[in-house]
């Protein structure tokens, strides 16, 4: 805990619990939380060297600089003293907060966007038509549980991935989850490199994109593109996801028509690339352009 700023003034150690009293009197969160714990003035006396951690901890709590900043002695650990029997003591446990906040982080099987970035909220996300139709689309499946899914188009830095992170923070402080945030050209990698060393690996993992309830391919398009991960990996993880009807965004510098440009790496495959395409079109309906104006 960070040193108290408190002018003890003091000449001997009656004068310092004398001070750490009248501390105690100047918190009437305390006070009210001992008499319902019984004590007597005497006894609160008696403890005083206990009572006072446990009036200074209510302090900077009440004044949390937040659980990333915490800079108590035991930092996301709350004090408060407890009455058993007769005997005052003194007990440390998590700070409900932390406890919050891996609740909260739990939510996310994969998370590939910055720490940083795990408190953002919608007022964050810049006040322009584009990113309010993206907001509004989540909305709608919030409260309605409307099974469209949000397509988010547009050159490089235009704050796409800002954008659908806030929609994930949403859910996952909503108890929403479990999420996979995808950054695509890194998983999907991961994902090929696991079919061909572990099959059943690759089959499992394969499974929670195709079955999580809130699935975000951020950057999508940027991956390696072959048969095989068309085939095996995004084709599956698409149309599982559709039939499920689970909620699923995706970001990518392309569109989607664009896209099944990418995909048709063979005549073959055209027409697997045009079915991911009919995919996404079904369910998200209109892509969402962010343009090319540069985020600032």
């Amino acid at each position: 805990m960070e040193k108290i700023k408190v002018d003890l003034n003091v000449t001997s150690s009656d004068d310092i619990l004398e001070e750490m009293y009248r501390e105690y009197l100047t918190c009437p969160q305390a006070i009210r939380y001992l008499a319902k714990l019984g004590l007597t003035d005497q006894q609160i006396r008696d403890n005083i060297a206990k009572v006072y951690d446990f009036v200074m901890d209510l302090k900077y709590c009440d004044k949390c600089p937040g659980v990333d900043k915490c800079q108590k002695e035991n930092p996301l650990f709350c004090t408060r003293v407890t009455y058993r029997n007769g005997y005052v003591d003194r007990e440390i446990s998590p700070c409900k907060k932390f406890l919050q906040r891996v609740e909260f982080q739990n939510q996310f099987l994969i998370r590939d966007f910055d720490s940083d970035l795990l408190d953002v909220t919608f007022k964050d996300v810049e006040d322009n038509q584009p990113k309010l139709e993206i907001i509004d689309k989540y909305i709608q499946f919030k409260r309605h549980k409307i099974n469209n899914w949000i397509y988010v188009t547009g050159m490089a830095n235009t704050g796409k991935s800002f954008a659908v992170t806030a929609i994930a923070v949403d859910i996952a402080k909503n108890k929403q989850g479990p999420i996979i945030f995808a950054n695509a050209n890194r998983r999907i990698a991961e994902l090929t490199d696991l079919y061909f060393k572990d099959k059943e690996r690759f089959k499992r993992e394969l499974d929670r994109y195709c079955t999580v309830p809130v699935l975000v391919l951020d950057d999508f398009g940027n991956e390696v593109k072959t048969d095989l991960i068309r085939d095996a990996i995004i084709f599956p993880i698409l149309s599982t996801r559709a039939s499920k009807k689970l909620f699923t965004i995706i970001t990518s510098d392309f569109t989607v028509n664009e896209l099944v440009t990418l995909y048709s790496t063979s005549k073959a495959g055209e027409i697997r690339a045009k079915q991911i395409g009919s995919i996404i079109k079904n369910v998200a309906g209109k892509e969402i352009n962010l343009g090319d104006i540069v985020a600032h």
